[in-house]
């Protein structure tokens, strides 16, 4: 696999007991510290923005949900209208 530049950096101030925490960990991992800070930070990214797009519902709300996404959509005039023209990056795609 291509090694790729990594162009940024994130400073961490943390306690000497912290740091000795993770590196042990790391060293657990068989992967260097900046490796081990770093997936385990995205790993809790991910599942911070998954919380924001994964949800549930008491069952009577669930079953209203559900109820709603399966009606057909309301045609809305003005939003028909609006999509019946070219949009701004169809225009720039023709410019270019």
């Amino acid at each position: 696999m291509p090694l790729s530049y990594k162009d940024a950096r994130i400073h961490v101030r943390v306690k000497k007991s912290e740091k000795e925490f993770l590196n042990y960990a790391a060293e657990q991992r068989k992967v260097d510290l900046s490796v081990f800070v770093r997936d385990s930070a995205l790993k809790e990214a991910e599942e911070v923005m998954a919380e924001k797009v994964h949800f549930s519902l008491p069952d009577k709300q669930w079953k209203a949900f559900c109820v709603a996404l399966d009606r057909p959509a309301r045609e809305i005039p003005k939003l028909k209208k609006l999509f019946a023209k070219p949009s701004i990056f169809d225009e720039q795609k023709t410019a270019s």
